[in-house]
């Protein structure tokens, strides 16, 4: 089954044009268990500038990985930051340039690479860079793009990493981000979405390279479509995957559900959903539903910390106006089940909350 949720020879895009910067909601999750694989953040490996693509740590890269590159001001350590740091966006504008090669640590063993920007491709240590960061099957290249920039010089240094990328990984997933689209109007967005999708696709027929995993994303980090993006990433690098979607689409057709989300809950990235079409609306309310609930838990409850036994029976229900509820039942201390559900029948609550919580400790067998 197509992780992307589209068919395998095609690419997927999607808008991000609704919404706002979001709450910045606590990384410790609903019921603060502490738990070392739910530990994100950044670390920098230590090297300077010249070096960081050919150092000692290459060897040691980790198997389920996502590199991020793209040039100079494109937006990459800003898309991480809010997304990893809890960082508001208006907070980025200060940042510094990356000089060194950042590591974002997710769950599921996870990691994504944040590269420093290319300038000139040909005259970096990029064009040196060792072939085994791209291989293997669990390795995923997402390239961003400054869509109010030079796009055409962003290209041809995109042509020359996917290059090397496919002569040892053919099959690496490409993942261009068209980034900073917050300034733009939404038939723009569209047009410059289109105009980059045709000429990447004529350039890689053109040298014959495997246009067949490759995904087009408008983002901004003005709304949640960096952390849809980003889902959409990740989640074909989530251990059986392919099972976690078989239950989710199990659980929402038993419980007569709209959607169902495997969340991360500190990033509020989803790692699993069901095969039904995701709306980017849905998944921004959802987000924004489980960021409410984290705050509500910071205020209301305490720190102790739980047994992953424990967590999982935690669950809250959400109503609203009578007629949408919302589910969400915690898997262990660092994933959450979210429902969406707008069917107005009152007995299928018990049913569901039942259906529910069955299918949290199966997902928690699942993922140990």
């Amino acid at each position: 089954m197509n992780p992307y949720g589209g068919s395998a020879g095609g690419s997927q895009m999607i808008g991000g044009s609704s919404g706002g910067g979001g709450v910045r909601g606590n990384s410790t999750g609903l019921s603060y268990a502490d738990d070392s694989l739910g530990n994100t953040g950044l670390t920098t490996e230590a090297g300077s500038a010249a070096d960081i693509t050919q150092n000692k740590d290459e060897d040691s890269l980790a198997e389920r990985r996502v590199l991020l590159m793209g040039m100079p001001r494109s937006g990459k350590t800003s898309i991480l930051a809010v997304i990893f740091d809890n960082m508001q966006p208006y907070d980025t504008l200060s940042m510094l340039p990356t000089v060194q090669r950042g590591t974002y640590r997710m769950s599921m063993g996870i990691t994504v690479y944040d590269f420093p920007g290319i300038d000139d491709y040909s005259e970096t240590q990029y064009n040196n860079l060792s072939p085994s960061v791209y291989e293997g099957e669990h390795a995923s290249l997402v390239y961003v793009i400054d869509s109010q920039g030079d796009i055409q010089t962003s290209l041809s240094t995109m042509y020359s990493i996917i290059r090397m990328a496919q002569s040892v990984n053919p099959d690496i997933p490409i993942n261009i981000f068209l980034n900073k689209v917050d300034g733009l109007s939404e038939e723009l967005r569209q047009d410059i979405q289109q105009d980059v999708q045709n000429r990447v696709m004529k350039t890689m027929t053109y040298e014959s390279l495997n246009s067949t995993f490759v995904q087009f994303f408008l983002t901004t980090i003005f709304d949640e479509s960096i952390k849809e993006a980003l889902s959409r990433v990740v989640r074909r690098l989530v251990p059986k995957y392919n099972s976690l979607e078989t239950i989710l689409n199990s659980f929402c057709s038993k419980s007569s559900l709209d959607k169902a989300f495997l969340f991360d809950i500190s990033t509020k990235v989803f790692l699993a959903t069901d095969s039904s079409p995701t709306d980017s609306l849905m998944y921004m309310f959802a987000c924004h539903t489980l960021e409410a609930i984290q705050d509500i838990v910071a205020i209301c409850a305490g720190y102790t910390a739980m047994g992953e036994e424990e967590a999982g029976l935690q669950k809250t229900v959400v109503g609203m106006d009578g007629s949408f509820k919302i589910y969400v039942y915690q898997v262990n201390s660092y994933s959450v089940l979210l429902c969406l559900n707008t069917m107005l029948i009152a007995r299928q609550d018990s049913l569901i909350e039942y259906n529910g919580s069955k299918i949290a400790k199966a997902i928690r067998q699942i993922l140990r």
